[in-house]
């Protein structure tokens, strides 16, 4: 099992310092646990996002179209530039 106490934890707010934060994680191919506010939209169509599910979690899903999705819904064109670098990242 994996520990996720080392990693960052970043509080998403719609800002450029926040983007810039996560965006530097991407770019370093490090891991970055975004806190995203309690109203945020989660649903996604994980077919179309290449996800594999297994007991209902969706892992391995393609950054680009996730990203784009959960944009959309979340009226957050910011989130498009976080798939991209990490589909361009590997």
């Amino acid at each position: 099992m994996r520990d996720y106490d080392s990693m960052p934890n970043i509080d998403w707010r719609n800002d450029k310092a926040t983007l810039a934060r996560i965006k530097e994680q991407i770019s370093l191919q490090e891991p970055v646990i975004i806190i995203l506010p309690k109203d945020f939209k989660l649903s996604f169509d994980s077919a179309a996002c290449g996800c594999e599910n297994k007991a209902e979690i969706q892992f391995s899903c393609t950054p680009q179209p996730l990203f784009s999705a959960l944009a959309k819904d979340n009226d957050l064109p910011s989130l498009i530039e976080l798939g991209d670098l990490a589909h361009d990242k590997g």
